[in-house]
């Protein structure tokens, strides 16, 4: 294994409060089923209606208060400030869990990577893997690598092309709609706009182009995207591919960003060239805020993305428990984190305890 792919924690906690800890992750997955029917997967079964193995039998749970656990995360890179902050919020969680060893790798946007990292992380015998796949179709035999061996695998907003555990993710399509009202009302209809998007294969960049693009395409026919190219999640990058834009197209009126930190880049290439555009990221992410509340961006939807790092961990811990894996299932439950839209006019709401 590489030496920087991994660092190691053992959490330690305070008196164990089983009772308290018992129910809560009782009533988890019972949460995630409700949040799952309310996102389209009505059709999800558990392993009272789906065999986990060949003689039908239910895998076995394990004891989450005494038998020892270990848990990885596997972002699509570590240095990035929302995966930073998905690993704090799931620390928080663990560290009530003194039998909890939790790990942390780099992905380093590379699929080839993680895969080698999966393979790793399956041959160690992990309890459960916290990932976000960098290609939904390139770590779908990872993950049903991991699931096959019994070890139960969440997506956090980048997903998998193939039925798992379970999903925690912010609101994707919802997240492009929220953007595309907000940008298609401010211009009255009528402009240009383009859009720096994710890492091709990404979901959840589809995901965002397509609530972006439906809303454009049925409200706002007179509104024109275009061009669209991936800045690779990338400030740099999207600084690149903005100034590429506003020397093609000089009159763009707006940026719809897939993540904060491409937004963060568009801005520096408008404010550069000297240009006062609408410019829309999508995260919260702290330095996003102080980019609106600067004036530099417009807005952004954002996410308590420690919260939905310990929401993660928590259900990686009820599906240790429990024993279940993908092969109980016939989807994959998902979470939705709720979101706010912040612009100039209520970034001050998102207090100092809330930024990450």
């Amino acid at each position: 294994m590489h030496a920087n792919m991994c660092y190691e924690k053992n959490y330690q906690n305070k008196e164990k409060e089983n009772i308290m800890k018992k129910k809560i992750l009782s009533v988890f997955l019972a949460t995630a089923m409700v949040a799952a029917m309310a996102a389209g997967c009505g059709s999800v079964k558990t392993d009272n209606e789906v065999s986990a193995s060949e003689s039908g039998e239910k895998a076995a749970g394990k004891d989450v208060y005494s038998e020892e656990v270990k848990i990885a995360f596997l972002p699509n890179v570590i240095g990035d400030s929302v995966a930073a902050a998905w690993a704090d919020g799931m620390e928080t969680y663990l560290s009530e869990f003194k039998n909890v060893t939790f790990d942390v790798y780099d992905g380093e946007a590379s699929v080839d990577t993680e895969v080698q990292i999966m393979d790793e992380l399956i041959n160690q015998e992990y309890d459960a893997i916290i990932l976000q796949a960098t290609d939904a179709a390139g770590l779908a035999s990872s993950v049903d690598k991991a699931e096959g061996a019994g070890i139960p695998v969440i997506t956090v907003n980048m997903d998998a092309d193939t039925t798992h555990t379970g999903m925690v993710t912010m609101v994707d399509v919802e997240a492009g709609e929220k953007v595309a009202e907000a940008i298609g009302e401010s211009l009255g209809g009528e402009g240009e706009v383009v859009i720096i998007s994710a890492t091709p294969g990404a979901s959840k960049g589809e995901q965002l182009d397509k609530g972006f693009k439906s809303v454009m395409e049925e409200k706002y026919p007179n509104i024109e995207i275009l061009d669209e190219q991936s800045g690779e999640w990338l400030t740099e990058n999207a600084n690149t591919v903005m100034t590429n834009f506003l020397t093609k197209y000089p009159e763009i009126d707006a940026v719809f960003c897939h993540n904060d930190a491409m937004a963060e880049g568009a801005a520096e290439a408008a404010k550069a060239a000297g240009k006062d555009i609408q410019i829309w990221g999508c995260d919260g992410e702290t330095k996003m805020l102080e980019y609106i509340e600067q004036g530099l961006c417009t807005g952004t939807i954002y996410t308590d993305v420690k919260n939905q790092g310990a929401v993660s961990a928590q259900f990686a811990m009820y599906a240790i428990s429990s024993g279940i894996t993908g092969a109980n299932l016939s989807e994959t439950p998902i979470v939705k984190m709720s979101s706010i839209t912040v612009t100039g006019e209520n970034v001050g709401q998102i207090s100092e305890n809330m930024r990450w």
